[in-house]
């Protein structure tokens, strides 16, 4: 018989309390990492005007190689006339399967409503999505700090 180790509810506590504050601390770190990037993109911007300004789109400094890249890119289908002429297009050719994706994210979301809405019917136990394997169970872990935690963050950070 396999023993399960004892933990006390003060141990899981300070557990909480150890995650918590290390989610803050990264927290910090990517707000840090937030504003670093808007300077460099302030900077990188400003260097491109120096460039157009110098009628140059590339230069090479002591410190290294800087140019303007250009790079055309096209943007999806906005409505849904647009997307089925696109589909056409991509069935015609022959490469539709190759081309035409599903968000996973979306296909959570309609196949759990689906599903749902065959539970209501009573046929939640037949339900499937043609193409669809059936869904899988995960754990998350999932932690929140409670209100006093997070009003005495903001307490202190005045």
């Amino acid at each position: 018989m396999e023993t399960k180790p004892e933990v006390t509810v003060k141990e899981l506590d300070e557990l909480i309390v150890k995650i918590l504050a290390h989610e803050e601390k990264i927290e910090a770190k990517q707000a840090e990492i937030t504003e670093m990037n808007k300077e460099l993109a302030r900077m990188e911007s400003l260097a491109v005007q120096h460039l157009k300004d110098l009628e140059r789109d590339e230069y090479v400094s002591p410190q290294g190689k800087v140019g303007i890249k250009e790079k055309w890119r096209v943007n999806l289908p906005q409505t849904d006339q647009d997307k089925e002429l696109l589909f056409q297009h991509l069935r015609d050719r022959g490469i539709f399967n190759k081309y035409a994706t599903v968000n996973s994210a979306s296909l959570n979301s309609l196949y759990m409503a689906d599903w749902e809405e065959a539970k209501s019917r009573g046929e939640g136990l037949e339900f499937s999505m043609p193409g669809v394997p059936a869904p899988n169970v995960y754990e998350k872990f999932d932690c929140k700090a409670s209100k006093a935690r997070k009003n005495a963050k903001a307490l202190a950070a005045t």
